[in-house]
């Protein structure tokens, strides 16, 4: 009897003493008992004489799955700013809620009442006109006030966080002076000063930054890797 035959000989009197009834499937010998790979003493898939390397797909034995296409839930981090005009908000140097303004205020309530919602940072601002003091007191006022409206309307205050920035961030002090500027010295100075602050309006406002955790559904195609 050559080694070959003996060798497998061998291999068939193993396999039948532990009750295994082996059959191949892709040139690979299966243990009809267990229903897994048989393998050798070196942990890899016992070749048998049907085996096609090229034609075999037993992932287990270095073959790789078909493609496939699955759907998969990808949860995106979002911000977005919205910005609250002085026009419908605010007065000159006040921090109460002018009427036009809440139709605006409900509204905003009603998008940060969304559980997706998972913080608002209200901020207040104001124009350069007074001390770095009292601007960064009134923004705070400012920013207090909408906050304060926003919970009233159902919006959970653990989301919300008010903070004043005072004059930090006008950007219409230059254009507005220059703008002032051209009037001349005919136009008196209480005219002037009615000017500027009809001009610098716009830095007298509140931003409301908001952060959402949005969910969408993304399909991927996957392939499992070899011996995975």
């Amino acid at each position: 009897m050559t080694k070959q035959l003996k060798a497998s000989a061998l291999i068939i009197a193993l396999l039948a003493s532990t009750g295994a009834m082996a059959h191949e499937i892709h040139g690979y010998t299966i243990s009809g008992q267990s229903g897994k790979v048989v393998r050798n003493s070196y942990g890899e898939c016992w070749e048998n004489a049907f085996l096609n390397k090229e034609g075999s797909n037993v992932v287990e034995c270095g073959g790789r799955e078909e493609p496939k296409e699955i759907d998969v839930v990808v949860t995106d981090r979002v911000g977005e700013t919205v910005t609250l005009k002085s026009e419908f908000l605010f007065g000159f140097d006040k921090d109460n809620l002018r009427p036009e303004a809440i139709q605006t205020l409900n509204e905003l309530a009603a998008r940060l009442s969304n559980t997706q919602v998972q913080s608002v940072r209200v901020e207040g601002h104001t124009d350069f006109m007074g001390s770095d003091a009292y601007n960064q007191a009134l923004s705070q006022r400012r920013a207090n006030t909408v906050a304060n409206y926003l919970v009233s309307q159902g919006v959970p205050a653990a989301k919300i966080t008010p903070v004043g920035l005072g004059e930090s961030q006008a950007r219409m002090t230059a254009a507005c002076q220059a703008e002032v500027a051209k009037l001349g010295s005919k136009v008196s100075r209480a005219k002037k000063r009615a000017a500027l602050i009809a001009c610098i309006e716009p830095d007298r406002r509140v931003d409301v930054q908001i952060e959402s955790l949005v969910t969408r559904i993304e399909r991927r195609t996957i392939t499992r890797p070899a011996n995975q």
